[in-house]
């Protein structure tokens, strides 16, 4: 169990390393490049929600997704079954599991996402469309988002 969960931590944090390294990089308009610096932008074993991360059983499946949110868009209220973590790299997200329960992420935020049985949406609230990344930690055959009835 813990070489599943070493794993799949190790391969998250190579999807996110790799996929900010050039925001995280900066080069001098002089001669010398300044080296890279890589910085952890989220590391967690709960939901933004507080629910405790566990993997899911089956083959490992590590997914990562580029969401493109329009200015105004609302998804239909839905669950994840594994645990992922997002960065808002344009926009203004808003996720709202109960009307006491909402978190908003602007861009350069990242979060944990909700896991488990708790339906949720988020909107776009911001005034321009959105851009987010997401990585999730999931089982083959196993959906990244599932429609709560």
């Amino acid at each position: 169990m813990k070489d599943r969960f070493h794993s799949r931590l190790s391969a998250s944090t190579l999807l996110l390393t790799l996929l900010l390294s050039s925001s995280c990089s900066q080069v001098d308009s002089g001669k010398n490049p300044k080296p890279k610096i890589v910085e952890t932008l989220l590391s967690s074993t709960r939901s933004w929600d507080g629910a405790l991360y566990t993997y899911p059983d089956g083959q490992a499946k590590m997914t990562l997704l580029r969401i493109r949110v329009p200015k105004g868009f609302r998804t239909p209220v839905h669950t994840h079954p594994q645990p992922g973590l997002a960065y808002v790299v344009k926009g203004t997200l808003e996720c709202v599991v109960t009307a006491n329960k909402t978190l908003i992420a602007k861009a350069g935020q990242s979060f944990p996402t909700t896991y488990g049985n708790v339906p949720h949406y988020c909107e776009n609230i911001g005034k321009e469309d959105g851009l987010i990344y997401v990585v999730y930690a999931g089982a083959e055959d196993l959906p990244v988002t599932v429609p709560a009835n």
